[in-house]
């Protein structure tokens, strides 16, 4: 039987927006075929799991979430013939059909359908894909900044001393490849170095500034789409800036650079498009910058993104940075991904000749040859693959890359290999559920024994009750049901409270680790900071402790009565832990498979495992990774991926037309 309307509703596989929007369809345009209803209530349905649009012929692909938690999965073989689908589709008053070489004007239907793709759009979501196409586009078709080479290269060399060394080298072509594209992208994974290969960067800029326009500072925005990866990059971004080797004009300049957050950068209003919103900065009104960086920028969707690059000057410079191969941003798009496709993957062959020659002279690194992409993108995608936080040659290495390629055999190998007392790796198979949490909540409070420890010798907080914390975290899939954030929580604060470690209350008690989940720019609080509730060392009442690079403790203490709303965080789910790091986690994934599981949730989550260097006797030690899954569910997992639907790539590497 083919698919329909009524079939996916009488499944349960669909929620009541794509119903509201297909029925809403249908009263606009009440000719419109069975089939025209079916796809747009599918188009919503896939927005609000990030798809920026429908791929008509992957609709096959499509996994279901059906269950309390749409935990289980559900897909469907038999779906309209691609021919009648399109051919409905053009017939329908609700759609405009469109090409992906068109600009974005001149949109007056709910609808747009890219004929040439096979690909349907919310219109609001093809402007946005095709607004920031056009922006790369012309970015890309600039001639590069203007810098002195001689200067450059002795900069080069003076900024990456061991620029021949396995872990600098990729840094030092990375920065020396995009000190003067109009448009870069600096993608690599955990601990690769990218905020200090971008420090880097910014002071082979500010250097170039001074001897190209004397007197003249280089304008710097600094931002990333929440505020606790603003904090991060301020942390990281000061901390290797004190170690360069740089004039201390120079210095100062890149401390006093602040990061924030984009939607506070580009003025966000509650105004709606019709009056001005819902950013105060655009193309009518950009911002005042020679430089723009953004972070953490696989977590940007296309509509924020979209923005960002109109309310960026065409003369600016523009760096995106992140990890794509992380978890894709949780609104609609996979901007980091569809960018650099398999371009960061590929040899430094895929570079064009002349920017080989124009890398090699100033890095003195000798770049092979080879078939060099054709891609438009090729010369401004510079990935860094080299791990300092933990070796890639170790277990858990070999593991990443295992999971990061897709290969579940090799994986699986690995683990099975690893003794679990001495090895870096315990994996956890699942006997029963019961079985299951127990030895959960045994490992865990096993682990938040140590900071409690320290907690119980100095109620009043000191950093090393902050870092005993940091050093384990168990990470979730899901955020709900009996294997997610929630009942984790639940399960690891009781049993500390039945081993008298802590003293479980309804609101905050003495040792209970908190995340902050709503900005408090007052306070200087933001979404997604942890901190552990002590004592105030004023009185009796209760304290938030959270770690502080401007204070020269370490840590600072706010009353509890003035933090914002938190959540106990013992445990957390993967997405929330993008960007942070822990000596030991366990990542814990759901008994039986679910839509959720993909190999980049996976690889996010074993990547928070870092090594850790004693600064003592500067002996490093491996990180632990415990992993709870079943051998199927792994399987399952590793062979998922997130392969959101979108047509930024046609659109950027079509020659534009306007209609």
């Amino acid at each position: 039987m083919t698919v329909n309307l009524e079939r996916l509703n009488s499944d349960g596989v669909l929620g009541p927006l794509p119903l509201a929007f297909a029925t809403m369809i249908g009263r606009v345009a009440p000719s419109s075929r069975d089939t025209v209803l079916l796809a747009a209530a599918l188009v919503s349905e896939q927005l609000a799991r990030g798809h920026i649009c429908l791929d008509l012929a992957q609709a096959d692909r499509i996994v279901f979430g059906v269950g309390g938690d749409r935990d289980q999965a559900i897909r469907y073989k038999r779906w309209p013939a691609i021919a009648r689908w399109l051919n409905d589709l053009t017939a329908s008053p609700s759609v405009l059909v469109r090409d992906s070489s068109d600009d974005a004007q001149d949109i007056d239907r709910p609808l747009v359908l890219d004929e040439s793709g096979r690909k349907l759009y919310l219109a609001r979501y093809w402007y946005y894909q095709q607004q920031l196409a056009q922006s790369i586009r012309q970015r890309i078709a600039m001639p590069p900044l203007e810098v002195d080479e001689d200067s450059l290269r002795s900069d080069v060399a003076r900024l990456f001393p061991n620029a021949h060394a396995p872990g600098d080298t990729g840094q030092c072509l990375a920065a020396a490849g995009t000190v003067d594209q109009r448009f870069g992208v600096i993608t690599g994974g955990p601990g690769t170095g990218k905020t200090t290969t971008v420090a880097k960067l910014l002071a082979l800029r500010m250097v170039q500034q001074q001897k190209m326009q004397a007197g003249v500072k280089l304008r710097i925005l600094l931002m990333a789409p929440t505020g606790k990866a603003a904090q991060r990059l301020n942390e990281s971004l000061g901390r290797v800036a004190r170690e360069l080797d740089i004039e201390e004009s120079l210095r100062e300049q890149l401390l006093a650079i602040q990061a924030g957050t984009i939607h506070r950068i580009l003025g966000w209003t509650p105004l709606p498009p019709e009056l001005g919103g819902p950013f105060s900065r655009g193309i009518d009104y950009p911002l005042e910058a020679d430089v723009v960086l953004v972070d953490e920028a696989s977590m940007v969707d296309i509509g924020l993104m979209s923005h960002l690059f109109r309310a960026v000057p065409l003369q600016a410079q523009l760096i995106l940075m992140g990890d794509r191969d992380q978890l894709a941003s949780v609104e609609a798009g996979s901007i980091l991904g569809d960018l650099c496709g398999d371009l960061a993957d590929a040899a430094a062959g895929r570079l064009s000749p002349r920017r080989r020659e124009v890398i090699t002279s100033r890095t003195g690194i000798e770049i092979e040859g080879g078939d060099e992409s054709r891609h438009a993108l090729a010369d401004h995608v510079m990935p860094l693959r080299h791990s300092h936080r933990f070796d890639p040659s170790s277990a858990l290495g070999r593991l990443a890359a295992a999971i990061r390629s897709g290969d579940a055999d090799t994986a699986i190998a690995e683990l099975q290999r690893q003794n679990p007392s001495v090895g870096s790796i315990e994996w956890i198979q699942p006997k029963s559920p019961s079985h299951t949490l127990a030895r959960i909540a045994e490992v865990a409070t096993d682990e938040y024994a140590a900071y409690l420890e320290e907690l119980a010798n100095c109620p009043e907080g000191q950093p090393s009750v902050l870092q005993a914390l940091l050093r384990f975290r168990v990470l979730c899939a899901h955020r709900e049901g009996l294997w997610g954030e929630g009942n984790m929580n639940r399960m690891i604060a009781q049993r500390l409270d039945r081993l008298g470690l802590i003293r479980m209350r309804r609101q905050a008690y003495l040792g209970q680790p908190v995340m902050v989940t709503r900005n408090d720019y007052r306070q200087e609080l933001f979404n997604g900071d942890v901190g552990v509730v002590v004592r105030d060392p004023g009185g009796q009442d209760l304290a938030v402790m959270f770690e502080s690079a401007t204070r020269a403790s370490g840590c600072r203490r706010v009353p509890a009565a003035l933090v914002p709303e938190t959540r106990p965080c013992y445990a957390l789910t993967i997405h929330k832990s993008q960007g942070s790091e822990f000596h030991h986690v366990m990542v814990v994934l759901p008994y039986r498979p679910s839509p959720i599981l993909t190999r980049e949730l996976l690889y996010t989550g074993i990547t928070r495992v870092a090594d850790w260097r004693d600064p003592a006797t500067g002996i490093r030690h491996p990180g632990k990774l415990y992993l709870v899954a079943s051998e199927s569910v792994l399987r399952e997992t590793i062979h998922g991926r997130i392969r959101r639907s979108s047509g930024l790539n046609d659109a950027i590497l079509q020659e534009p037309r306007t209609k």
